[in-house]
């Protein structure tokens, strides 16, 4: 109702507001908008003042709230100790915190598995090919190929001379490129 009312009275100011403005008002007119003025004054004031009251009593309860719930914040404040700081160092510590990263180390090499394995008599000594400690398949390898080589085996011989010419007449990549270029 309030608010219809408002709207009236805004309305009716801003249809008097042009002629008082223009000097084509009369002394009635002109008198009635200042009383239109006021009241629209007194009505926002009315309205400023509940909003206020309002507020006040949403103040109130919240003190109030404040007051109750605040004897137990302090207290359990007091009875707390501090908690003393504490820095992770490069020791077992931090080991156990963060670990490897992975389940675990490998303890023995596949050679110290194996001599383990062959002293509880599990593996027979001979199924192992003996080679000189450090030497790796790879090298092994090459041995054998240079071998072959400086024997001069026919076969050999007639087998990397094949594919010395093969690797001529078919570049990198020739072949099943699954139908791609």
């Amino acid at each position: 109702d309030r608010y219809k009312q408002k709207k009236e009275l805004e309305n009716r100011l801003a249809s008097m507001k042009t002629s008082v403005e223009s000097g084509q008002a009369d002394e009635d007119q002109i008198r009635e908008f200042y009383i239109l003025q006021t009241q629209k004054w007194i009505n926002t004031s009315l309205e400023e003042i509940e909003s206020i009251d309002q507020e006040m009593v949403i103040l109130r309860s919240r003190g109030t709230a404040k007051q109750s719930s605040a004897p137990p914040h302090s207290t359990s404040r007091q009875v707390r100790t501090p908690m003393k700081p504490f820095i992770l160092t490069r020791d077992a510590a931090q080991a156990k915190v963060f670990g490897a990263g992975y389940p675990g180390l490998p303890t023995m090499t596949v050679d110290d598995w194996y001599e383990q394995r062959r002293r509880q008599g599990v593996v027979s000594g001979q199924s192992a090919p003996q080679r000189a400690p450090g030497i790796t398949d790879e090298e092994l390898q090459k041995q054998q190929q240079e071998k072959k080589e400086e024997e001069d085996d026919e076969e050999a011989l007639q087998k990397a001379r094949n594919w010395d010419d093969w690797k001529d007449t078919h570049p990198r990549g020739y072949g099943n490129r699954q139908n791609v270029g």
